[in-house]
C-alpha cells in the first residue's frame, strides 16, 4: 500500500494500482474478502486512486469498500454514510451531477439518522448538495441548500466561524449572478461584520472572493443593475 501511495505522489498513475492491487490481494487471502480491514484498506486506496483522478477506479474501490461496511454493519450505520459521500464526490469529479446528489442525499438521510442534523458531518454533506446545484447552474435549488445549511451552521457549537462565511460567500455570489444586488448587499454586510469581529478571519476575504464581491456590489454588472 506504501509503495502504491509513494508511486502515486510521484505521479506514476500507471504502477500505482498494481502496487494497491497487490497490497489488497494480500490482506484478503489473510482476513478473507468480507473483513473491516479490507474495507478500510478499500477505502484508503479509493482516497489514493481518487487524490491522481483515477475516477472508475476509485469509485470500484469505494462501491467494494462500501459493500463491505454493509456486510458488517448494516444498510444505515455512519460508516455506510461516510463511503456513501466519497461516492458522491467521485461523480461529482467526473461531471455526473445528477447521480452525485442522488448518493449525497441518501449520505444526508443516514447522517441525519446517526448523527442528528446538527453535526459537522451532516452539514458538510448538505453543504456539497449546494456546491452541485451551483456547479450546474440551479441557482434558486443552490441557495436555497445553501439557506438551509447556513440556518443548520449558526445553531451548531462546534462549526468554525470560517465555514459560515464561506457560506455567506456562495450565497452572495449567487445573488449577484441572478442581479439582486440588495440581497448581495445585505449578505456581504454580515460577511463583513463577521470576519471584523473576528481578526483573524480577515485572510478569508481574498479566499472566499470577497474583495471581488465588493467591486462588483460598488460597480455592478449592467445586466445585473438593470
Amino acid at each position: 500500500y506504501n509503495i502504491g501511495v509513494m508511486k502515486a505522489r510521484q505521479g506514476l498513475q500507471n504502477e500505482v494500482m498494481e502496487a494497491l492491487d497487490c497490497s489488497l490481494g494480500f490482506q484478503k487471502v489473510a482476513l478473507g474478502e468480507s473483513h473491516r480491514d479490507v474495507a478500510i484498506l478499500q477505502h484508503s486506496i479509493g482516497m489514493v486512486l481518487m487524490g491522481v483522478e483515477l475516477s472508475i477506479d476509485a469509485m470500484n474501490a469505494f462501491l467494494e469498500s462500501l459493500r463491505i461496511i454493509r456486510f458488517v454493519y448494516g444498510n444505515e450505520d455512519r460508516e455506510v454514510a461516510k463511503e456513501l459521500f466519497n461516492i458522491a464526490k467521485v461523480h461529482e469529479m467526473k461531471g455526473e451531477y445528477e447521480e452525485a446528489i442522488h448518493v449525497y442525499e441518501e449520505s444526508l438521510r443516514i447522517e441525519r439518522l446517526t448523527l442528528g442534523v446538527i453535526h459537522p458531518e451532516t452539514i458538510m454533506t448538505m453543504y456539497e448538495i449546494g456546491q452541485i446545484y451551483h456547479r450546474k447552474g440551479d441557482l434558486n435549488e443552490a441557495l436555497n441548500a445553501y439557506s438551509v445549511v447556513l440556518s443548520v451552521a449558526k445553531a451548531a457549537s462546534d462549526i468554525e466561524e470560517s465555514s459560515i462565511i464561506f457560506i455567506l460567500g456562495e450565497m452572495v455570489a449567487i445573488y449577484l449572478e441572478i442581479g439582486n444586488i440588495d440581497a448581495a448587499t445585505k449578505l456581504y454586510a454580515e460577511v463583513a461584520s463577521t470576519i471584523e469581529l473576528n481578526s483573524a478571519d480577515k485572510a478569508l476575504v481574498d479566499i472566499v472572493g470577497l474583495a471581488q464581491v465588493k467591486d462588483l456590489l460598488v460597480n455592478p454588472p449592467a445586466a445585473a443593475a438593470a
